[in-house]
């Protein structure tokens, strides 16, 4: 019975869309543009329209209308994203990309890579959401320009200093003790540019163990020394305290980051840029019975990079870069078990505007200590049929390492296991032919070799007299990953807008012929975006998935998580204006998680305030 008003509800919001078209296209309706430029696909900013790459971008306008906290909350609605979480707001989340196992979404913010060299997981709740200009998904293999990034790519571009002084604040307080508290700064003192930005979380959960209090801190320094170069500076820290009902402990984390970069512009067509970067963590697992340490993971990074850009003409780019990083992991379980990585990497990219038709070529050279040499290239091809009709259809081989400690640690090291690997494939359309809509077909495809995964091997007789196991990492599995996604949006109609997506995903594993479980096969995303009378705004968002998972992991899917956002903006005084806004999470109190461990937080309420001055 709930499978089918499910069925019934998706079906009849998409027939909504249809019959709202039309209305929409009786009206004189300015046409909504594709995001401009973007840096994902090449590295360097590139119109979106020239690019082969499936690339979705979400704004800071986009987020400060949801009901969101953190990076994987504002990107769960995006089609074929999927996020697994420790169980709800502040705890660790980790992103799948068109069924892709987590470990291969490489996790950027301005040119760092947040790589976890123990587990490959990339926490999205390190970063502050209050600091981000936008997110780009780049969905498929980014290893031509990005390295190690089998199954995408998530990348954070953060503010930039504002050109007047310009300060925010806000404050929200939902159940369970949940508090946000968020200010910022930003503006320019002649030539250079400033923006700082505080931001603090705490919960005491939804579920035993789920406790967090996270505290970020942000800033960024610009400075134009000549018309022809100028200067970057950023730093970011995050300070976690938090439970995890998982391990039955507490996590306490610490990750900072800072990069250094100098653009030299000597011609509008020429741009040479050079940045360095390091970046430290460290994480800690208490045990909350017993009080005692049972993991520790340091790590550093340190590297940098060399562009040069060269627009050949108005349509036309060509890049070439290198690269360079060396990674440290302390590991403390029992022993101390210290892991070093070097990484080399030299890259070109073309892209070759030939009017209607642009063409994309890439290729990257990877050299890794410990995994060995990959080749890594790309080719893409993008074709504007009419107005804003584009297809797209791209094919390129990825790679992602698997972490350090699978490759040495253990009763049985592997020394032997090797990068994972895939071939990727994508075509697409994208139009706004039908009237007052704009919608997008993709189809993906992935053929992965080399896969990582655990074998379970039968030992020696134990002491208390029973077969012990042992478990070692190999390359075992050949898996296939291959789908389709559909979007479709309306154009604003007397302040409402709706929009849907749909994406299903097939994994088989390619020696057995079976499905593979443990990834999303089926996920809907329903939005509706409503402009109301008395400078009001509300939101609301849904999430549907289908994990197709272990039946040992015990998950609760194929139910509609409901998520709305109700605001109302104010101007007081002359040069502050405010955002009182009330939001409703689950709405009607679903379960929907894919490990029994973490299970979902029930319905809860927040309300808050923003202020902004200009």
């Amino acid at each position: 019975m709930k499978k089918s008003i499910i069925f019934i509800a998706v079906t009849a919001f998409v027939i909504s869309l249809t019959i709202f078209s039309r209305e929409v296209a009786a009206q004189d309706v300015q046409d909504e543009k594709l995001p401009s430029l973007v840096i994902s696909a090449t590295g360097y900013e590139t119109p979106q329209s020239h690019v082969s790459s499936d690339i979705t971008v979400i704004t800071k306008e986009d987020i400060s209308h949801l009901p969101v906290h953190d990076i994987g909350e504002a990107i769960i609605y995006t089609t074929g994203i999927t996020i697994t979480s420790g169980g709800g707001t502040g705890t660790a989340s980790a992103a799948s990309i068109q069924g892709s196992d987590f470990r291969h979404v490489k996790l950027m913010v301005d040119g760092v890579p947040l790589e976890n060299f123990s587990e490959g997981f990339p926490d999205l709740t390190l970063i502050p959401l209050d600091s981000v200009e936008r997110i780009e998904i780049l969905k498929g293999s980014a290893s031509s320009v990005w390295g190690a990034s089998l199954g995408g790519v998530i990348n954070i571009i953060t503010k930039a200093p504002a050109e007047k002084t310009q300060a925010e604040g806000g404050i929200s307080v939902g159940e369970n003790s949940t508090r946000r508290y968020n200010a910022s700064l930003s503006g320019r003192i002649k030539d250079t540019g400033y923006y700082l930005s505080f931001n603090r979380f705490d919960t005491d959960g939804f579920h035993d163990y789920q406790k967090a209090k996270n505290n970020y801190f942000y800033a960024k320094a610009t400075e134009n020394f000549t018309p022809t170069l100028k200067g970057e500076l950023s730093y970011g820290y995050t300070g976690i305290d938090r439970q995890d009902g998982g391990w039955i402990a507490t996590e306490l984390t610490f990750e900072q980051h800072g990069r250094i970069m100098l653009t030299y512009t000597p011609k509008e067509e020429y741009e040479l840029s050079l940045s360095a970067y390091d970046r430290n963590m460290d994480i800690r697992l208490i045990d909350i019975a017993t009080d005692t340490e049972n993991l520790r993971d340091r790590q550093n990074a340190y590297g940098g990079n060399l562009r040069s850009v060269w627009r050949h003409s108005k349509d036309s780019a060509f890049s070439f870069s290198v690269e360079g990083e060396h990674g440290h992991l302390e590991e403390t379980p029992a022993v101390v078990d210290n892991f070093d990585v070097d990484k080399g990497a030299v890259l070109a990219n073309e892209n070759l505007g030939l009017g209607d038709l642009t063409l994309n070529f890439g290729g990257r050279y990877d050299s890794n200590s410990a995994f060995g040499s990959e080749v890594s290239p790309s080719a893409g091809a993008v074709y504007g049929i009419a107005g804003n009709t584009l297809f797209r259809i791209s094919v390129a081989k990825g790679f992602t390492p698997p972490p350090l400690p699978w490759r040495y640690r253990g009763l049985t090291p592997n020394p032997g296991l090797n990068a994972e690997r895939a071939w990727s494939y994508q075509a697409g359309l994208e139009s706004d032919a039908v009237p007052g809509l704009l919608g997008k077909v993709t189809f993906f495809r992935a053929d992965i070799t080399d896969l990582a995964t655990w074998k379970r091997d039968v030992n020696d007789i134990n002491s208390n007299g029973n077969l012990s196991e042992i478990l070692t990492f190999v390359n075992l599995n050949k898996v296939r990953r291959e789908g389709v996604e559909v979007e479709v949006r309306t154009q604003e109609y007397n302040g409402l807008r709706l929009s849907y997506g749909y994406a299903f995903n097939d994994v088989t594993d390619l020696q057995t012929g079976q499905t593979v479980s443990g990834q999303a096969r089926v996920t809907h995303n329903i939005g509706v975006d409503y402009k109301g009378p008395m400078a009001t705004r509300a939101t609301l968002n849904g999430h549907y998935v289908w994990w197709n998972a272990d039946p040992s992991a015990d998950a609760r899917d194929k139910t509609l998580v409901l998520d709305a956002k109700v605001s109302k903006y104010f101007a007081r005084w002359k040069y502050v204006m405010g955002e009182c806004f009330v939001a409703v999470y689950n709405i009607t109190d679903q379960n929907q998680y894919s490990y029994f461990a973490y299970p979902n937080p029930p319905r809860w309420v927040e309300a808050g305030i923003n202020l902004t001055t200009f």
